[in-house]
C-alpha cells in the first residue's frame, strides 16, 4: 500500500485534513467539515464525530477532549485508482483521537 500504486509515501509522505467549520447539534459537537488532502490533491470532507467528551485525564489529571470520527471518501476522486473498479472505489475512513493540554 505505501507504493506509487497506491499511496506513494516516497513523493507524498503525510495526509492532511484541516477542519474549517464545527458541527453543532446543540451543545453537542457532532461534525466537522474541511479538506483533506491526500497524494498532493486537496477535496472538501465531511467527518461525523461520535462519542466526543472532555475532561481530566484519569491518570495526569490535565484536560483532556476525545472523539471517534468518520467519513466515506471515493479514493479515485484523490488520484488512487488502481484496480478500480474492481476493487471498490468508496473508502470508509475512521479516527479515533485524543489531545491532552499541556
Amino acid at each position: 500500500m505505501r507504493s506509487d500504486e497506491f499511496f506513494n509515501v516516497g513523493k507524498f509522505p503525510t495526509r492532511t485534513y484541516k477542519a474549517t467549520k464545527m458541527k453543532f447539534t446543540g451543545d453537542k459537537l457532532t461534525g466537522a467539515d474541511g479538506e483533506l488532502t491526500l497524494l498532493g490533491v486537496a477535496r472538501p470532507v465531511s467527518l461525523d464525530l461520535t462519542a466526543f467528551r472532555c475532561g481530566p485525564h484519569p491518570m495526569n489529571k490535565k484536560p483532556m477532549c476525545g472523539a471517534n470520527a468518520t467519513a466515506s471518501i471515493k479514493r479515485s476522486e484523490f488520484g488512487l485508482s488502481t484496480y478500480v473498479p474492481a476493487v471498490g472505489d468508496e473508502v470508509k475512513i475512521t479516527i479515533e483521537v485524543e489531545a491532552v493540554k499541556d
